[in-house]
């Protein structure tokens, strides 16, 4: 259990698979709990970020407390799970699925083969029996690393997802159809260097990647709901370009929004953890938060 959650912030950790993790949890301070439970969002740090990072940079649990809503930011694994973790020297990474992990190499979470999916679907299955959660309404955002983890997240425990809302991330799972449908957000900058728009290559601290074009993904995630394969052009100018797949008769949708002259960092105006001369450039045309919450508002099991 996770000892009587409180309103406000709640610092937690349990034993998970032989590793202690832990998580920050915020509760709205307020009396009127809707009576079909808590709308849930779980935001996912990138590789070498942490819960405390995406909480003061995204915007999240000050959105959670005005809105009205669980916010859940738990922590992936360090390089040196002996250590404290720290963005170079010993970066937390998430098992996505990928091959290889750019900020961890042969130490990330992929490599050690953590169960992630089943760290935060207990994490989850805690809150749910500590306070009363929409069963209807529970969301997993991600940026980078964590937004990979999102993409599995979402398609693992497609049971359990809404809707999934991705910023600068990649799906890297072998394809297959949904058990549940499960709608997805996609944010990216197309002067991403670590999310090219084209694909290709991708080197950071000596290692390489190579990585799908940023497209494939929303595709692939269209293809998985049954949707068609030629996605309607909702808005290209010389701020964003907004692509839309379905939705379908049961409401799925996948949509796909492109910042023009956007770099890698997270689309939030108080985002000032990613430096320009690693992540690229910065623009303000989008806060991603706000974008991500308005998708999910829209969007239920």
């Amino acid at each position: 259990m996770l000892h009587e959650l409180h309103p406000g912030r709640n610092d937690v950790e349990f034993d998970y698979d032989g590793r202690q993790r832990t998580a920050v949890i915020f509760i709205p301070r307020t009396d009127q709990i809707p009576a079909t439970g808590w709308l849930l969002v779980m935001m996912l740090h990138g590789g070498g970020g942490s819960a405390n990072n995406v909480i003061e940079s995204t915007g999240w649990a000050e959105l959670g407390e005005k809105e009205g809503f669980v916010t859940i930011f738990p922590n992936g694994t360090p390089k040196n799970e002996k250590r404290r973790e720290s963005f170079l020297g010993n970066p937390q990474t998430w098992n996505s699925g990928g091959k290889q992990s750019l900020a961890a190499g042969e130490f990330s979470a992929t490599a050690k083969e953590i169960d992630d999916v089943g760290f935060l679907g207990e994490l989850i299955d805690r809150v749910q029996r500590e306070i009363r959660i929409d069963p209807k309404r529970i969301y997993v955002a991600g940026h980078s690393n964590g937004a990979g983890m999102a993409y599995r997240f979402g398609f693992e425990r497609s049971d359990l997802v809404a809707a999934v809302g991705v910023a600068a991330g990649t799906f890297f799972l072998n394809p297959k159809p949904l058990r549940s449908p499960v709608s997805l957000i996609q944010i990216v900058g197309d002067k991403d260097p670590f999310t090219p728009m084209a694909g290709g290559d991708v080197t950071i601290a000596g290692r390489t990647a190579s990585m799908p074009p940023a497209l494939q993904s929303p595709r692939t995630w269209a293809s998985m709901l049954g949707l068609q394969s030629e996605p309607k052009t909702m808005q290209d100018d010389s701020t964003l370009s907004v692509l839309v797949w379905g939705p379908a008769k049961n409401g799925a949708e996948v949509r796909s929004i492109v910042i023009k002259g956007h770099g890698h960092a997270y689309p939030s105006p108080t985002d000032r953890f990613h430096p320009v001369f690693l992540f690229g450039p910065t623009v303000e045309t989008l806060n991603a938060t706000e974008t991500m919450w308005q998708f999910f508002r829209e969007h239920s099991r």
